[in-house]
């Protein structure tokens, strides 16, 4: 008997259940701390605090949008400076105060993330490491920020009459709002903006295939992250009573990074932990080293992290974090590996091939053009891949586009949907222009694709994968996901949608698994999922039977028909010519990027150059006419 997965999102329950104990415990432990330690170790407790919140800002940058920053001090030096000016020299009250702090940050960060952003890796690291000395040497050579003696004088915080200026006091001031921050950044983990992010980290272009603009998202969660840096920094400025250029500078990003990658990127509430060890680390170097190296300055400390750092990232990748969760399954009893009865096809429900599948009203009526593809033309160097290509695609009908490898088919793919700009030519889908402009555009015009190679989103489940196709179908922003309960009743409609399109294609008992343990084929069909939860009018599938079992074409072939009954245009890539020939309704033949042949199966099976240059023989070979009508429906 076949053993059936849970069918209510028992894999992001779990997720969440666990952020929920992991967010509860460091809780109570942060609360805990001033009855059991000495005022020594909860001053300690204050700077970890603070910087936690830093950390935690990074950490939503680097695990939800896979970037890495060296800049964070920088902007936790913004905060910092603004709060100490509007406090000093204009006498604000700390929280109006704090509030234009963090307003000053974030457009800050936006001016730099608008060019910065479109570097990646290692070289976006190094720009915003530039970002922080930047910083730093202004805050030098400014005399109205004070120079290298920086801002005296900044007050602590009052509220109802009492000042913080113990450090039991001001650390508790400081635990409800690192609780706040961890509540927002786990909301804004668990939505459809932390959705889409971990999609982006994941595959980038099957992202923005899905509608996903990928640019703007990572702006916004840099922009986010340089409001907890700033926060940070007011909380600091308050509690040393002076700011100076130091606050800007590159050991403290590393630090803010340490913390971050110590205590798991791949969680919320991994940076406080990280924090809180990294922070008790730095006060008991700053006291051992001297003893052990006397003379020592604070190079050395830096050192020792870099090493730290350099540990954690080879050994242990997913932090503190990695531990726990590890820890966690082992005394709860991992059931989450596949079973082996489960690795069988995908079934569905038989059904007539003429059924319409996804029919809605709005959709193009059949026969009306959707896509218009004219010259299109790529050029790699002295190489043509693709010359003077057209092709017009009509809703209701299914092209195959086939050729020889090396035909330019998947380059031409690439290029009508967005991920790679023409030399010349144009594309229009549903009347607009889309060639030269990234995929989401032509997501949004109505149209998606699935690829050549998988890109399938390697960190979500099944379900996962499928409610990211439901990305244009959906509004919560940023703020929503932070507050979730605008959200909520939205979240609720996507995952059901996604369920219902998984039960259709015979995955709804895989939902609950990461993607990536499914046999290829299915991983293969879980792709194809993902691209008709966005409900398209045109669908672009490259090699889409690759892979699959005969039971399972067979079924693909019977789900094809039935869309196109519903009205969806269906343009393929496909090496089987005998199920091309069988399912198309025109064939497209391409043979080194030219265009040799289109007309309907029975056409292009008896045409000359197609005998020639795709079956690789003269026409009148008696072998060219056995094997077209070999391929005869």
């Amino acid at each position: 008997m076949t053993r059936r997965l849970p069918r209510i999102g028992a894999h992001r329950r779990r997720s969440r259940r666990g952020d929920v104990i992991g967010i509860a415990v460091v809780a109570l432990l942060m609360l805990a701390l001033p009855l059991v330690a000495s005022s020594s170790v909860i001053n300690v407790g204050v700077y970890a605090l603070i910087y936690a919140l830093a950390a935690l800002g990074l950490s939503l940058l680097m695990g939800l949008a896979g970037q890495v920053s060296l800049g964070q001090a920088g902007f936790f030096a913004i905060g910092a400076y603004t709060q100490a000016v509007l406090v000093t020299k204009y006498e604000w009250s700390g929280l109006p105060a704090s509030v234009l702090a963090v307003a000053v940050t974030m457009t800050a960060a936006l001016l730099v993330g608008l060019p910065l952003l479109r570097l990646r890796g290692h070289y976006l690291a190094l720009a915003t490491l530039g970002f922080g000395v930047i910083v730093t040497v202004l805050a030098t050579e400014s005399d109205f920020l004070g120079a290298t003696s920086g801002i005296f004088g900044i007050t602590k915080p009052e509220m109802n009459g009492r000042t913080y200026n113990s450090p039991t006091e001001y650390y508790l001031l400081l635990v409800p709002v690192v609780l706040l921050g961890l509540w927002l950044a786990r909301n804004i983990v668990e939505s459809r903006i932390g959705r889409a992010l971990g999609a982006v980290n994941d595959s980038e272009v099957a992202a923005e295939s899905l509608g996903v603009d990928t640019f703007r998202l990572r702006v916004q969660v840099f922009v986010l992250s340089a409001a907890y840096a700033s926060v940070a920094g007011t909380a600091f400025a308050h509690w040393l009573g002076v700011i100076n250029p130091n606050a800007a500078n590159f050991p403290l990003s590393v630090k803010f990074l340490l913390m971050a990658v110590l205590g798991g990127v791949g969680s919320v509430y991994g940076a406080v932990v990280g924090a809180f060890a990294v922070e008790g680390l730095d006060d008991g170097l700053r006291r051992l080293i001297p003893e052990l190296l006397p003379g020592a300055v604070g190079e050395v400390q830096l050192i020792g992290f870099g090493i730290l750092l350099t540990t954690i990232m080879i050994f242990l990748p997913g932090g503190l974090h990695q531990l726990w969760t590890g820890a966690r399954r082992r005394m709860a009893g991992d059931t989450s590996a596949p079973d082996p009865e489960d690795e069988g096809e995908a079934r569905l429900e038989p059904v007539a091939d003429d059924v319409p599948l996804l029919a809605r009203e709005g959709r193009p009526a059949p026969g009306t053009p959707l896509l218009e593809v004219r010259g299109l033309t790529k050029r790699f160097g002295g190489v043509t891949a693709v010359d003077d290509f057209d092709l017009t695609v009509a809703a209701g009908e299914i092209v195959a586009l086939i050729g020889p490898n090396g035909a330019g088919k998947t380059t031409a793919f690439n290029m009508i949907s967005g991920a790679v700009t023409p030399t010349a030519g144009e594309v229009t889908m549903a009347g607009t222009r889309v060639e030269g402009r990234k995929p989401h555009v032509f997501a949004r015009a109505g149209a998606t694709r699935t690829f050549q190679n998988l890109q399938i989103f390697a960190s979500a489940t099944v379900l996962g994968n499928v409610m990211v196709g439901r990305h244009l179908r959906s509004r919560s922003g940023m703020l929503g996901a932070a507050l979730v309960l605008p959200a909520r009743r939205e979240e609720r409609a996507v995952e059901e949608s996604a369920r219902e399109l998984l039960d259709l294609l015979g995955l709804g008992e895989d939902a609950d698994r990461l993607a990536v343990d499914l046999p290829f084929g299915r991983q293969r069909l879980v792709e194809i999922a993902r691209a008709l939860a966005l409900d398209p009018d045109l669908l672009l599938l490259d090699e889409p039977m690759a892979g699959l079992s005969g039971t399972e074409r067979r079924e693909l072939a019977r789900l094809l028909r039935r869309l196109r009954a519903g009205g969806m245009a269906i343009v393929l890539v496909e090496h089987d010519v005998e199920a091309v020939l069988a399912l198309a309704d025109r064939v497209a033949v391409l043979e080194d990027g030219v265009r040799i042949a289109l007309g309907t199966p029975d056409e292009v099976r008896h045409d000359p150059a197609v005998l020639a240059a795709y079956l690789g023989v003269e026409p009148e070979d008696g072998a060219a006419t056995a094997v077209a009508e070999a391929g005869a429906p």
